[in-house]
């Protein structure tokens, strides 16, 4: 798709009904998770580093949102990217923009959660050095999930 970048965006309090409504749209189609739109537009999204869009300045269409844990630690709420667009490094790059945000904001660890059966997320994390630490059950409707931490890297390993 033309034109798509990963940009920052305004609060979500500030977001029209419509453009909530479709994010919330692309978060069921890529983790099959529904989340009630007043709870979106009131998620602690840190302002510095978490609340990026990947959008052609129309339609948005992969999200990272995040927040801060403490002083040097993030946590990643959301990350999605429509499912057309996946393996083409839209995650990748989304990742490294917040990385490289977050650590200039001072963070340097990050924690996130993720569905154990998804892989290429779990790859991708992996290679930014984060590792399971926990295994939470129930968190998510239909599978298990990783807690998985890590040092902040904004690229990913050569291993």
């Amino acid at each position: 798709m033309k034109g798509l970048q990963w940009t920052t965006s305004p609060p979500l309090n500030r977001w029209s009904d419509r453009r909530i409504q479709r994010i919330r749209e692309l978060i069921v189609e890529t983790t099959g998770e529904t989340y009630n739109i007043d709870r979106l537009r009131s998620l602690p999204l840190d302002k510095r580093f978490g609340l990026w869009v990947l959008t052609d300045g129309e339609r948005d269409k992969g999200l990272l949102w995040a927040m801060c844990l403490s002083k040097s630690r993030v946590r990643v709420l959301a990350f999605s990217v429509a499912d057309e667009l996946q393996g083409q490094g839209y995650g990748s790059e989304g990742w490294r923009k917040f990385a490289i945000h977050a650590k200039s904001s001072g963070m340097s660890s990050v924690q996130l959660e993720v569905r154990q059966d998804n892989d290429s997320a779990i790859r991708l994390y992996r290679r930014r050095g984060l590792k399971p630490q926990g295994y939470i059950s129930g968190f998510y409707r239909d599978n298990d999930g990783w807690v998985m931490t890590g040092h902040l890297r904004a690229n990913p390993s050569s291993q």
